[in-house]
């Protein structure tokens, strides 16, 4: 097993709600924008990201995840305060919870961050992985460039080579994940108030 030699810990965390949380896109984006201001701000990490309807679901590095899972959770709170998301979220009620584990090997990350790649795909928002743009998949395929994805770990788990580490990501995610993010016993719940 590869296992990680830092003293950050990787997490895999999923902020999920009622139906409609993130269904209005300017939410998604705002979402994004904030996370790249926190992520440097904070000095975090985020290798791979997922944002559909009702969760989003983060490959996060980290020293105090804590305080990621809490600065998330707020972005999110706030924004659902604008009166457009309030328009949206009148569909349904909102609610808001979270679940979290760590990973802890090379090979746990890469299928992890298969796993949150594949799921627009599974949940039939799109027929190709590259199709659904709120998603860090197209970034490592080199369709569109999220600035807040650090791409490095992943490529350099399958090739030094950024066109041969492309390929094989894409191999890669052609095949089912080992990393289910439906086993809840895997996860440790996060209570949205005290993370």
């Amino acid at each position: 097993m590869s296992y990680l030699p830092t003293e950050r810990k990787i997490f895999y965390y999923e902020m999920e709600g009622s139906r409609y949380l993130f269904a209005d896109e300017r939410i998604k984006m705002h979402l994004l924008e904030r996370i790249s201001e926190l992520r440097q701000r904070d000095g975090w990490l985020l290798f791979a990201f997922c944002i559909i309807d009702d969760r989003a679901c983060f490959v996060i590095e980290a020293a105090r995840i804590a305080s990621v899972i809490r600065a998330l959770q707020s972005v999110v709170r706030k924004q659902l305060q604008q009166p457009e998301a309030a328009k949206a979220s009148q569909k349904t009620r909102v609610e808001l919870s979270g679940r979290m584990r760590q990973l802890n090997t090379l090979p746990e990350i890469a299928d992890c961050c298969r796993e949150v790649h594949q799921i627009p795909l599974r949940r039939g928002y799109v027929c190709r992985l590259e199709d659904y743009w709120w998603s860090s998949y197209p970034s490592y395929m080199g369709f569109h460039q999220w600035d807040v994805v650090d791409r490095r770990l992943l490529t350099m788990y399958f090739s030094v080579n950024p066109g041969i580490a492309r390929k094989k990501l894409k191999q890669f995610h052609a095949v089912e994940s080992g990393f289910h993010t439906t086993e809840p016993d895997a996860f440790d719940r996060v209570d949205p108030e005290n993370a």
